[in-house]
């Protein structure tokens, strides 16, 4: 068990609760419907995918495959401070492969699962969950996805390797300085803060958790969580149910109290949006709360001229 996250202040973070067997079912209803996170210890166990699944693997039978994978990237637990057209690279998942046994850090970032064939069937959530939105894969070598949140409730399932996690709940925004132009996304390193620079990180009231091969941790929609993964890793994601609307951005707007942000909120709608001038785009990130906002308001727009 983790108890201790390296340049913390805290000497110590409560785990994510864990369940195993026949319990599995009943927390996982509980934990859903309180909005908390939960692992569930070995669910996957028994799937082809945890049994068969490596990297040599998916070179294998999707060797010829193109992706788009992020290659040489520096050791940050914040690459949303990096942008795209420095890291991102198209190529094939055998050459993919061939950088991960190189020692590069490097990261196919959610793909959807149906872009390498064969892999559908050897795995299944509809124990899990139903109203299924999307399943991505994600395949890396000693990655850090940084501290964000999600739109959607995310059943994350661990194949191959491990991953360390931290998380917070929707309430802790203020605390973990979220980016001002990019409010999905914090500006804070979590295993290695500087509190100088993001003092309110200090009172952020983390859990944190190791997910080995079999272990799926559910993850709520809101919920803040950074993954860092072992040299070699392959996950999948479960999206599903209900998605966050605009009120949850709001309220996550207003938790931040940053004037600054809503400066570049307006200043995005304007610039970047109504206006359509080039934004570099930053790796791993959605485009800028303004423009999210902007899409939001075209697409309304749109569909009231259509009724």
């Amino acid at each position: 068990m983790l108890h201790r996250v390296e340049g913390s202040k805290h000497l110590s973070r409560s785990e994510i609760p864990r369940v195993r067997g026949a319990d599995i079912g009943p927390a996982l209803a509980l934990h859903r419907a309180r909005k908390q996170p939960l692992i569930l210890e070995g669910v996957g166990a028994e799937w082809r995918a945890v049994k068969l699944w490596s990297s040599a693997y998916l070179a294998e039978i999707a060797g010829d495959v193109e992706v788009r994978a992020s290659v040489g990237l520096p050791d940050t637990e914040v690459p949303y401070s990096l942008y795209d057209k420095d890291y991102r690279r198209t190529m094939t998942v055998r050459a993919f492969v061939e950088l991960m046994g190189s020692g590069d850090r490097c990261y196919i970032d959610q793909l959807p699962v149906e872009r390498l064939p064969g892999l559908t069937q050897d795995f299944d959530f509809s124990a899990l969950a139903s109203g299924k939105k999307a399943v991505s894969i994600w395949i890396g070598a000693n990655t850090r996805s940084g501290l964000h949140f999600d739109y959607a409730d995310n059943l994350f399932a661990q194949l191959h390797g491990s991953k360390r996690v931290l998380m917070a709940a929707p309430e802790e925004a203020y605390n973990l300085h979220p980016i001002p132009d990019s409010h999905t996304k914090s500006q804070v390193a979590p295993e290695h803060p500087d509190f100088a620079l993001y003092p309110r990180f200090a009172r952020a009231a983390m859990i944190q958790g190791l997910l080995e091969p079999g272990d799926v941790l559910f993850i709520p929609s809101g919920w803040w969580h950074y993954l860092a993964s072992s040299e070699s890793s392959i996950s999948l994601s479960y999206w599903h149910g209900e998605p966050l609307g605009p009120r949850h951005d709001i309220k996550v707007m207003m938790r931040m109290r940053s004037p600054v942000a809503w400066a570049m909120l307006v200043r995005d709608f304007f610039w970047h949006g109504l206006m359509a001038r080039p934004r570099t785009s930053r790796l791993y990130s959605p485009p800028s709360t303004g423009q999210m906002l902007y899409h939001l308001v075209s697409s309304i727009f749109a569909r009231s001229k259509r009724h």
